[in-house]
């Protein structure tokens, strides 16, 4: 369906407008998803269309089926240091010097590891790999114990270019990977429900251990559980919460656990204040679950978490807590 019959689609009942991190803050329509629709059809160039977090939880609530990010990703235009930036991530050990003067974070050299006659591929994704590389290591760690021989390839999916409007090189990264013939498993659960659209054959790490793993330790503990937005979008996140029960875990609701984390990308980088608002309102409704652990299966939204205080943790560590 081309951009015209998309925009036609949306008949601007409001549905989106509560669904919507950015309207829930301002209250206003040229921040919302109907708002930034309208300025597309008469061709303005508002600033909302640069205050969008991508997050497209407009599009679970549409009852007209108005595929938003499509329409979005059609005006993006990514900034000069976006431009940089993904590029970057398409090679994560380049991130690593600007991690901790950039986020306030530790950063760490992506782990390399390929077995011979390898089974699968574990695709840490781009942020995990550097920011989070403990995760990496206790996911290879289960794997192998599992008698798997895995080939780790770090690198982007093509996310990030989408979010910001870099459609072409973000569909010949997905070409890329689809020239892999074996099962990949991803540690980035945004980053998974990305490649599952786009065709690939793709298990989010949790879905892998529902699905071939079966027997898991069993953990006295309870948590929280976030539900990143893209995952929740296509129904992957499910799987996080049949891994906790799985093993035992308590899970303690969350108000909307699929509420945006704020992180938005690298939107908390370009757009810091209202980041920080979407943050705080997150914060408030994961607070009332009671529970110290968030399990957070997204990179950027366990750095969300961490910059608003809070203990995030990955399904591959909770195996070895």
């Amino acid at each position: 369906m081309g951009l015209k019959e998309e925009l036609s689609k949306c008949v601007h009942c409001g549905f989106c407008l509560e669904a919507c991190p950015t309207y829930v803050i301002t209250r206003s329509e040229t921040h919302s998803p109907r708002g930034r629709i309208t300025a597309v059809k008469l061709g303005i160039d508002s600033v909302g269309l640069n205050t969008c977090m991508f997050c497209r939880r407009c599009e679970l609530a549409c009852p007209s089926g108005v595929k938003y990010s499509d329409i979005i990703t059609s005006v993006r235009k990514p900034n000069a240091i976006e431009k940089v930036l993904v590029r970057m991530l398409e090679r994560p050990e380049t991130l690593t010097p600007f991690i901790k003067p950039v986020l306030r974070l530790n950063g760490s050299t992506p782990l390399s590891h390929e077995e011979e006659d390898y089974d699968l591929v574990l695709f840490p994704g781009c942020i995990m790999s550097v920011i989070f590389r403990s995760t990496v290591e206790n996911a290879l760690r289960f794997l192998k114990s599992r008698g798997y021989r895995v080939k780790i390839l770090n690198g982007c999916c093509g996310l990030a270019h989408t979010h910001v409007g870099e459609t072409r090189r973000a569909e010949e990264l997905i070409s890329k990977l689809k020239e892999i013939k074996k099962p990949i498993v991803s540690l980035s659960s945004n980053c998974s429900a990305h490649m599952k659209e786009k065709g690939l054959n793709v298990y989010d790490f949790s879905e892998f251990l529902v699905k071939f793993i079966k027997e898991l330790p069993k953990k006295d503990m309870e948590v929280t559980l976030h539900q990143p937005c893209h995952a929740h979008l296509l129904g992957i996140d499910k799987y996080d919460r049949q891994v906790l029960e799985m093993m035992g875990i308590r899970i303690r609701e969350a108000e909307e656990p699929s509420f945006e984390c704020g992180a938005g990308g690298d939107y908390f980088i370009f757009n810091k204040d209202m980041a920080s608002q979407v943050m705080q309102i997150k914060k408030e409704k994961t607070l009332k679950s009671g529970a110290n652990i968030v399990v957070s299966t997204n990179p950027s939204c366990s750095i969300a978490f961490i910059k608003m205080g809070l203990n995030p943790t990955h399904i591959a560590d909770l195996i070895f807590k």
